[in-house]
């Protein structure tokens, strides 16, 4: 095992070494000189005018690939340049010629159409409540805050006074970065000249505390050959000379008096290679947590790729299952080769191999969570599993066609938007839809391995053993959402390495957990194992065994090795198993004496079910009949309550039919009310069976109660345009209000009723009109209730002298009156 683990090792670095070699060797190539280029990196200056007259036959080209300016000497070209680097250029033999040719002081510009403070110190730019403008670009940042921090330190400056000045500053919101139009800039003389020549009315102020002087001039391979006046054309354009020849109206002698210029760099090179990092961390509030400058964007891969092999080859010797080594070693080959095209990423200038290398990113960013996801599946699977399943297959392949798109993007720009034209916006792109897709892909890969590790929580002993694998999994998750949506604190960041701690992270707690198992403290686990357990080499000599581990003699192993995975029975109650492993054999020896137990009383508890459950039977057949009367009771009981009204109201007309044989029409109301207990009764009985009545059925009742009232001496015209159903409680207050009505107008001689049952929108309406007033009818509160408990309206209605009854309905929820 240890072997193995060695040779990853090896093979791990030797690719890295390999890896540090191609990328050295490419960005220290030279390439074929092509043209007579010289390159700068200054925004506003008119040296192009001055080498257009004293260098006719060169091109001054501004470089915007950000790229290394000695990278141009590497390929035949010139570059412009300051003393600071072209010293250290010409000592190290990088370049052979260097031609200084003009002055270059960091000093601040005061635009006056702007403002009309009063500045002369680096200090009054905090009392000024103006906007103050910086450059990014380096090498000016690195020399202006060396500048500022000679002025307010001296000659052994650090960067500290320089730092403070410009994070208060940047606290108030005052200082801004690569731009010239705010109202006060802080810049070299000369370009400060050029935008005063452009037609800025801007006050120049070199410090009273002091500033430092640099020259500037062309670093070069070769010897280079000056035409015209070069003094001449430099004086034109507005510089100061090394031998202190310029224009007063721009260089005030007086106010240089102040100025200094180094004669040892050493001491500036020192301090100045740490500005970039001190001005992200300590001004801007970047890159806290990962590499800030060109050194430790190199140092830090370096103790990452140490760290990542080391960190690995650990988990891998601590590995149990095969398989899961296959897995740990892919984790690894992906973390490395991310952080290995990364750092070669970073040292090439050819922005279309530096594009590919960056789609290569996604090679790893899909495969890691796809290899994750591999690993929580396996981690619990037998060594007899497969290594796949069709889902993970199909996942792979999927990756793989997002990861031709992100190779192909040039063609079709549908993961990354980029304007290839311009190199100089290479920076500047936007997504497309194919990148959003794979980055749900990647995250529902995550997810996907969040929901298996709370699934597979059930079934280990500890159950809180994987919290740790779940933080490590939702912090990567969390983090690599921050960084997409590029929340401060994640975009500045190491997105490469961030990931890959993360991942070993969760690599460490799974073994740590018991999520994937481990191979680490296994004497400890077989001697306090319960099992009568025991593992031998191939010559019968135990190798770890559990403090109960009984002793076998040879034929018995034997004879329980050839019946494996069966077991031989020694004894009533103990069964002997036995099976070859790498280097020996394992043997344990089971005690079942308690399944005998538990088999008995199966048998005697399933006997006992059986005639409990014959008992259970006939109590709930009794309990059903009884339940059976039980309702019919309450049933019977209910509808007594609700006709005994009716039928005491029935014996007493029925007793007086005596006293008033006089009275016409009285054996019709009878009738009427004889019929209306009668489909009453129904309808009660029909409610309990059902929710709807047929239209036609309610039309049916209504009618018998019309044919019947003309006995009592009322004629009623009914007319209906239900066709479907009706509810069951509505029906029953129709019929009941149209009871009452008939009812009162035969008690009051009213000879002619109209009653119509009619839908309109969602309500069913049954209006009742008669040829008599109807408006001193007045229905009881029992019916009133009634009407009300069933979101119905009853209403009166003044028809042009005449009252009609109406009786509302809303076929759907409960309507307000």
């Amino acid at each position: 095992m240890r072997e193995r683990a060695n040779k990853f090792v090896h093979l791990i670095t030797v690719g890295a070494i390999i890896a540090m070699l191609f990328f050295t060797m490419t960005s220290c190539s030279h390439s074929s000189f092509q043209d007579k280029i010289i390159y700068t990196r200054d925004v506003t200056s008119s040296y192009s005018d001055v080498i257009a007259e004293i260098l006719p036959a060169y091109t001054l080209i501004r470089d915007k690939a950000d790229d290394a300016m000695f990278s141009y000497l590497n390929k035949g070209y010139e570059t412009d340049t300051f003393d600071v680097l072209a010293v250290g250029a010409l000592e190290n033999g990088v370049a052979n010629q260097w031609y200084p040719q003009y002055l270059a002081t960091p000093v601040i510009a005061i635009d006056r159409e702007l403002t009309d403070v009063k500045i002369d110190s680096w200090m009054d730019l905090l009392a000024v409540k103006e906007n103050v403008a910086l450059s990014e670009e380096q090498p000016y940042q690195q020399l202006i805050i060396s500048a500022i921090s000679y002025g307010l330190e001296g000659e052994n400056f650090s960067l500290d006074s320089a730092m403070d000045l410009l994070r208060s500053l940047r606290q108030s919101r005052r200082l801004t970065l690569n731009t010239v139009t705010e109202p006060i800039v802080i810049c070299f003389d000369y370009q400060a000249a050029a935008l005063i020549k452009s037609g800025r009315m801007l006050e120049i102020v070199v410090p009273r505390e002091g500033s430092l002087t640099f020259k500037k001039g062309i670093l070069s391979n070769k010897e280079l050959n000056f035409s015209g006046n070069e003094k001449t054309s430099l004086l034109a354009a507005g510089f100061r000379l090394p031998d202190g020849s310029c224009d007063p109206d721009f260089y005030p002698a007086a106010d240089y008096e102040n100025t200094f210029e180094l004669k040892d760099y050493s001491h500036l090179s020192s301090v100045g290679q740490d500005v970039v990092r001190a001005f992200r961390r300590s001004v801007l509030r970047t890159r806290l947590y990962s590499s800030a400058d060109n050194r430790e964007h190199q140092l830090f891969p370096l103790i990452y790729i140490v760290i990542v092999v080391v960190w690995l080859t650990y988990i891998v010797s601590r590995t149990l299952q095969n398989q899961v080594k296959t897995i740990f070693r892919l984790i690894g080959i992906v973390l490395l080769g991310w952080i290995i095209v990364r750092l070669i990423k970073y040292q090439l200038t050819s922005s279309l191999l530096n594009r590919y290398l960056w789609y290569g990113f996604y090679i790893f960013q899909l495969a890691l969570p796809a290899l994750l996801l591999w690993l929580v599946w396996r981690s619990d699977k037998m060594a007899d599993r497969p290594m796949f399943v069709k889902g993970l297959q199909a996942l792979a392949l999927f990756n793989g066609i997002l990861i031709v798109f992100v190779f192909t993007n040039d063609l079709h720009n549908l993961v990354f938007q980029l304007d290839l034209k311009n190199s100089a916006n290479a920076s500047d792109y936007s997504y497309g839809p194919i990148f959003y897709l794979i980055t749900i892909v990647w995250i529902t890969e995550l997810a996907m391995a969040l929901i298996t590790l709370l699934v597979k929580s059930n079934q280990l002993p500890r159950k809180t053993a994987l919290i740790f694998p779940l933080i490590f999994c939702l912090v990567l998750l969390v983090y690599a959402i921050g960084y997409i949506a590029r929340i401060p604190i994640f975009w500045f960041s190491d997105y490469t390495m961030v990931v890959g701690f993360l991942s070993l992270f969760f690599l460490e707690a799974s073994l740590q957990t018991g999520l994937v198992q481990g191979n680490s403290k296994y004497s400890d686990l077989f001697a306090h194992s319960p099992l009568n357990m025991q593992i031998i080499n191939r010559e019968g000599q135990p190798v770890l065994a559990s403090a109960n581990a009984p002793k076998f003699d040879l034929k018995l192993q034997q004879a329980a090795l050839a019946t494996f995975p069966s077991a031989i029975q020694t004894k009533e109650d103990t069964l002997l198993f036995s099976t070859e492993i790498k280097g020996g054999y394992a043997q344990w020896q089971e005690d079942i004496s308690s399944l005998n137990s538990l088999h008995r009383q199966i048998e005697e508890s399933v006997k006992k079910l059986e005639l409990t459950n014959t008992v259970l039977e006939i109590e709930e057949k009794i309990r059903r009949e009884l339940d059976e009367e039980d309702v019919r009771v309450q049933l019977m009981t209910q509808l007594e309550e609700l006709i005994a009204a009716d039928l005491l109201r029935l014996s007493s007309m029925i007793e007086g039919l005596d006293s008033t044989r006089e009275e016409p029409g009285e054996n019709g109301r009878i009738a009427l009310l004889l019929c209306y207990i009668k489909r009453r009764s129904n309808l009660f009985f029909r409610r309990q069976e059902s929710e709807a009545l047929a239209a036609d059925e309610l039309i049916v009742y209504i009618d018998e109660l019309a044919e019947i009232a003309k006995y009592a001496g009322v004629k009623i015209l009914v007319n209906s345009e239900l066709k479907d159903t009706v509810p069951v409680q509505q029906a029953c207050l129709f019929y009941e209000l149209s009871y009452k009505v008939i009812d009162w107008a035969a008690k009051i001689k009213n000879p002619h009723i109209i009653l119509q049952l009619l839908r309109e929108k969602e309500q069913i309406t049954l209006r009742l009109l008669s040829s008599e007033d109807l408006g001193s009818y007045e229905p009881k509160e029992e019916l009133r209730g009634a009407i009300a408990l069933a979101d119905g309206a009853y209403t009166n209605k003044d028809l042009d002298g005449a009252v009609g009854i109406s009786l509302t309905f809303w076929q759907r929820g409960n309507q307000d009156v």
